[in-house]
Order: C-alpha cells, then structure tokens, then sequence
C-alpha cells in the first residue's frame, strides 16, 4: 500500500493561508448578518438580532455610521438628558423613522458640529432639539469617541473592519443572539436611545436625586457642576450653526427647554445661577426669534417638574429619574404639546422675545409657591449647599 505523497512546503503554505482566509470570511460574514451596532443596515429579524446595543466606543462612532447610512423622518438632539427622554418610539411621531442623535455629556460646540455632519446626510422633516443651561458653558471640549468618529470627519473604513472581524464584534455578536431570543431589551438601542430601566430593576428616586445635587453643589472648579459653571453667552453661535444646519426649508425645527424637577431648580439656585439662566432664555428667545425655528420652555413649576419624590425606594416616579433626567413618558407629553398642541401652557409655552420676561416671572412666582408647599425639600437642598 502506497502512502500519500507529504505536502510540499509552498502547497501546506498555500493551504494553511486558504483556510485562515476562509474562517475570516465566515466570521466577518457571521458579524455581518448579525451587526451587532447596526453599522451596515438598519432592518433585523424579531427574536434573532433585533436587540441590538450601541454601548461600544462611546456611542458616537457608532451613531456617526448610522446617520450615514440610514434616512430618518425626525432627529432627536440633546444631551443625556434627550437621550433617555426622547423616545424615537413615540405615539407622538406616528410610526415614522426617527433616531435619537443626542450625545451624553455634550455641549453646544460638539452638537453643533455633529448636526453639520448629519445635514450632510440626512433631510428629516422634524428635529427636536433639548436644551438646558449646561450646554452653554465654557466648556467646548469633545467627549467620549467623537474624535474617532465620522462626527469629527474620521474614516469610517477602520470602524466597518472592527465590526466584521474583532473580538469584540464576535462577542457582542453573540450577546445580540442571546438577547435577541430571550426578549432582553437593551439599555443602549439602536434607535440611538438609553433606557436606564432595562438597565436598572429598581430605583430610589429619591437617593438618586439627592446624589445629583451633592455632585453639582460640591466645591469644584469642573465646568461640568453647578459649582463650577459659567455661562458663556458666545455659546449662542454655536446654536446658530446647529440651526442653519437643517435651515433647508424641508426641515421643522423645535427647540425645547427641558423639564428640570423643581427640587434640582432649587440647587440651581443654590449655586447662584437663577440670574444666568434667566439671561440664558432671554439669549435663547432672541437668538431662536432670528431663525425659523421654534423655542418652547418645558422649565418651570408644574404638576410634572413638582412630582412627589417617594422616600419609598420600591415607588417609581412618573416623569423623572434623577430630577434632571426625565422619562420617556415626560418626553412624550413634550412632543403631545408641541406636535399635537395637546395639554396646557403650564407644561411647555412658546418663549419669544415679547413674552420672556413674562414666563420669567411665573417662574419666579412658582418658586415662591413651591417653597411654601415643600419646605423639608428646599431645606434639604439648603443643608446640602452649606456642606
């Protein structure tokens, strides 16, 4: 009996390099029909790779791909804050394609930037835009992966390799299946939104807002806290830049001050930045009354921004999670007022230059009331300020 002739050395070469090609291919392939972070299609098969997670790199990188290659009816902009509040999912928008493009711990000058790079890819018929006093600091730096991101003008070449064929891809691939057929909903979804409750099965409100308030009134130069904070009205021509952005006369734009609760107001006060925010929504008015654009103010004093804080850990508030973060469900009566002129003008006016100084003086009118309805509140904001 004849024995098989031994491989030649080019031949085992040849071969070895055939079937290391081969198993690259099939699990970029693998990585590809899954896509873990929706880089290369939006659509998906319920219960196989529907739970998909945008947690990687920050979220930017990720979210830059996605509003390269996907088009969208209404886009979502705004800090973290807009990011758990607003919910692409809304009965409000009626079932229409819709992202949410906000971007934790941002600024003006970074949002500004990255709704330039979404003009150049998307015509929404809506954006909606969050806003609140601490985007307009000093503070311009980017954050998280935005410098590696199509935002900042990166390639996005590398991120589509890393997609199909590192570990990490393999990994989240398999998590994808697994959650997918299990019915797991994701915290971070691919609509480009961050739900804390998938995340979280309980929550003390009330830990968690007094939490926020020691952070922001701690002694600190950070830009970040209240403590620390300085409003840079210069910040308004980045806002004009975000405008002009989607100035294409298809595109409906809707500026909203967001809902802070009545308790986190106080704090604000506390740091002595009532007169800066009351300033900031007179900049507001005037730099919005300039555009074509809407401002609506959502702060205030209110049956929802005056919700009870339960001391019972095991109660779960309606409209907030933090005080400062509000809900979905808060998102929602937002989009009902502005899109459906549903509710009333106690929650959400339009703020122009003629009637600022007006909702300027309710606010501080509701202060006063709030103060005599909740006293143990505004007194435990006051001890945590002496500290």
């Amino acid at each position: 009996m004849s024995q098989p002739r031994p491989l030649s050395q080019r031949r085992f070469l040849l071969t070895l390099l055939g079937g290391v090609v081969a198993l690259l291919v099939l699990g970029a392939g693998f990585n590809f029909m899954v896509d873990p972070y929706a880089s290369f299609r939006w659509g998906d098969i319920k219960g196989f790779n529907d739970q998909k997670t945008l947690r990687r790199d920050g979220g930017r990188v990720n979210k830059a791909l996605i509003l390269g290659h996907t088009q969208f009816d209404v886009l979502f902009y705004g800090t973290s804050r807009g990011e758990m509040g607003f919910d692409p999912s809304s009965p409000a928008l009626g079932g229409v394609p819709a992202f949410n493009a906000s971007l934790s711990d941002s600024n003006m000058a970074e949002l500004a930037r990255a709704a330039e790079y979404a003009a150049r890819h998307q015509s929404p018929r809506l954006v909606v835009v969050g806003l609140d006093l601490m985007m307009f600091g000093t503070r311009t730096a980017t954050g998280g992966d935005f410098e590696r991101s199509g935002f900042a003008g990166a390639s996005p070449w590398p991120v589509y390799a890393r997609r199909l064929l590192s570990l990490q891809a393999f990994d989240d691939s398999g998590w994808v299946l697994f959650s997918s057929a299990k019915g797991m909903r994701q915290s971070f979804a691919k609509d480009g939104s961050y739900d804390i409750g998938a995340r979280k099965k309980s929550f003390d409100h009330r830990a968690e807002m007094d939490g926020v308030i020691r952070s922001q009134l701690a002694p600190t130069k950070a830009a970040k806290t209240y403590a620390g904070f300085h409003y840079a009205p210069e910040r308004m021509e980045d806002l004009r830049r975000l405008l002009a952005a989607f100035d294409n006369g298809r595109t409906r734009m809707v500026l909203a001050i967001t809902p802070i609760h009545a308790k986190v107001l106080e704090a604000k006060a506390a740091a002595g930045l009532m007169p800066a925010w009351e300033q900031w929504k007179r900049d507001l008015a005037a730099t919005v009354a300039a555009s074509k654009a809407e401002l609506w103010d959502f702060s205030g004093y209110n049956a929802v921004t005056t919700e009870d804080i339960p001391r019972d850990p095991a109660t779960r508030m309606r409209w907030y999670w933090d005080g400062s973060h509000f809900t979905k469900a808060a998102g929602d009566l937002m989009l009902d007022r502005v899109l459906a002129a549903r509710g009333d003008e106690s929650f959400g006016i339009r703020l122009t230059p003629d009637n600022v100084e007006t909702v300027i003086g309710r606010i501080r009118a509701g202060r006063v009331a709030y103060a005599a309805s909740h006293p143990d509140e505004v007194a435990e904001v006051a001890a945590i300020s002496r500290r």
